[in-house]
């Protein structure tokens, strides 16, 4: 015998008309006629399909409902999952016989799942091209001194002491003595920051990553709703 359980457009429906909310119009309200026709008809921006499809703000706000207020960090994430989700499963069967039970359910899933979910959409860029940044901080120190000594001497050479000999270097009277000391010292400090930012892009990447989402829907699949079409 197979299980027979409510679909969440089902749920959503029944929510949508407890808030007031009505598809049919019982009644000509533009004033055309006169008198009024009365007469019923369906309004497209009122149908529950297509609030469900626009994911409107009362169809927003029963999904948070379903996910008991828990939500991805960020907005525009969350309200893209929630979207796919209602439309993904709006016609299946829940494996749960009361909507408090699939709830507990849909709850337990998202979080197990939620860090992942997150980190699939904030990092989901990085992971198809591959992008990365690298920071080099270096820093050069230049610490030395120099010294010069420079010393000459000159003589008139006088007739009574002449120096003949080339290999004698000392000179034992000079006329003029000169002395000079230079002496340098230096020191510096080179900081230097290099940043690089890189992407690498790669198509098989983006064919691949079009299939992240659906492994993450599969599991919801399998943990919250009936396997039978």
């Amino acid at each position: 015998m197979t299980m027979v359980t409510t679909t969440l457009f089902k749920y959503v429906q029944s929510e949508l008309i407890k808030d007031g909310n009505n598809e049919i119009v019982e009644h000509d309200e533009s004033g055309y006629f006169d008198p009024p026709l009365n007469f019923l008809w369906f309004d497209d921006e009122k149908q529950f399909i297509n609030k469900i499809i626009r994911y409107d703000e009362d169809v927003e706000k029963i999904v948070n409902d379903l996910f008991a207020g828990l939500s991805l960090d960020n907005e525009v994430y969350d309200k893209h999952f929630k979207r796919t989700f209602i439309n993904r499963f709006g016609i299946r069967q829940i494996n749960r016989q009361t909507i408090e039970s699939f709830k507990m359910e849909l709850v337990s899933t998202f979080m197990i799942h939620q860090d992942y979910i997150n980190r699939m959409y904030e990092d989901m860029d990085l992971f198809i091209t591959q992008s990365g940044k690298t920071e080099q901080q270096n820093t050069q120190l230049n610490d030395g001194s120099t010294i010069t000594d420079s010393r000459s001497a000159f003589a008139d050479l006088p007739q009574s002491h002449v120096n003949l000999d080339v290999d004698d270097t000392n000179m034992s009277s000079a006329t003029d003595n000169t002395i000079s000391r230079n002496k340098q010292k230096n020191n510096s400090t080179t900081d230097g920051e290099t940043v690089t930012d890189y992407k690498s892009y790669d198509l098989d990447q983006l064919f691949k990553s079009s299939g992240v989402l659906e492994q993450v829907l599969n599991e919801f699949d399998r943990k919250c709703f009936l396997q039978v079409w």
